[in-house]
C-alpha cells in the first residue's frame, strides 16, 4: 500500500499541492485527474522520490534504488523520440532490476509483447517507430518490469481509440491479479469505465476521490475545467 499523510509540495514561489491526504491499495486500478499544472504529474515524482515533499510522509520508504525499482514501474509523460536500440532490447530493460540479481524473468517480457502486440515489431529499430508504437513499447518495458505498483502518467495519449480500450482492459486485468495501478490522465470519456476509484485534483488539493462516476460529476468538471455541465458523459 501507498500512503500519502499531509503532502505538500511548491516550486519557487508557486505551490503545488497542499496537504493532500491518500491511500493506494494492491489491487485497485486508480485514475488522477485535473487540468494542466494542477500538479498529477508532480504527485507521481514525489512517489517515486524523484522530489522529496516539503511536508508531511510517504510510505512506504525504499533503502535504495534498486528496490524501488523492484517495487515500483514508472512510465513517464514523454516518450523519448530517439533511442538506438530495437524495441526488444527497449523492453528489455525493464528487466534490469532483476537481472542485477541474477533473476531471469523472460515470461515477462514475452507477455508484455503480446499485450501491446509488438511481437512483429521486435526487432525493428525504436527510431523508426510511429508516436504511438514508441508508446506502447516504452508501456511493455514498464510491465516487463514486473514490479507491485506501476506509475502511469497519461500513457494512451498517443494510443488510437482500439489501443486505449484494449490497454485500459490490460491494466485492469493486472489489477485483478494484484497490482496496484496508479494513472495520471486527460481521457475522461474512455479511462474511467475501467477504473476502481478517481481523484480530482483542484487548486493543489484533492477536491473528490471515489466512484468515478461521482467523483467526474458535471458539477465536479465545470468547477475545475469551467466547462459547460451537460459537456460531460457520465462514466
Amino acid at each position: 500500500m501507498i500512503t500519502l499523510n499531509g503532502i505538500s509540495f511548491a516550486y519557487p514561489a508557486h505551490p503545488v499541492l497542499q496537504n493532500l491526504q491518500a491511500s493506494f491499495l494492491p489491487g485497485q486500478f486508480y485514475g488522477l485527474f485535473g487540468p494542466n499544472g494542477c500538479g498529477k504529474s508532480t504527485l507521481l515524482k514525489i512517489i517515486t522520490g524523484e522530489l522529496k515533499a516539503q511536508q508531511g510522509k510517504i510510505t512506504p520508504v525504499y533503502p535504495d534504488a534498486l528496490s524501488r525499482a523492484q517495487n515500483l514501474a514508472v512510465l513517464e509523460q514523454e516518450i523519448p523520440p530517439r533511442i538506438p536500440l530495437t524495441v526488444q532490447e527497449i523492453i528489455r530493460l525493464g528487466q534490469y532490476p532483476w537481472q542485477r540479481q541474477g533473476e531471469g524473468k523472460s515470461d515477462c517480457l514475452e507477455q508484455a509483447m503480446e499485450l501491446l502486440h509488438l511481437q512483429e515489431l521486435c526487432r525493428q529499430p525504436y527510431n523508426r517507430l510511429s508516436g504511438g508504437e514508441r508508446q506502447r513499447v516504452m508501456l511493455a518495458r514498464v510491465l516487463a518490469q514486473d514490479t507491485p505498483a506501476l506509475l502511469l502518467d497519461e500513457p494512451a495519449s498517443s494510443l488510437d481509440v482500439g489501443f486505449r480500450y484494449g490497454f485500459y482492459q490490460t491494466l485492469q486485468e493486472l489489477c485483478r491479479q494484484g497490482k496496484c495501478i496508479v494513472m495520471v490522465s486527460h481521457d475522461l470519456f474512455i479511462a474511467p469505465k475501467f477504473l476502481d476509484c478517481a481523484l480530482l485534483l483542484h487548486q493543489g488539493r484533492i477536491l473528490a476521490s471515489g466512484p468515478p462516476a461521482a467523483v467526474l460529476s458535471g458539477s465536479n468538471l465545470h468547477q475545475v475545467f469551467h466547462c459547460p455541465p451537460d459537456l460531460w458523459p457520465r462514466p
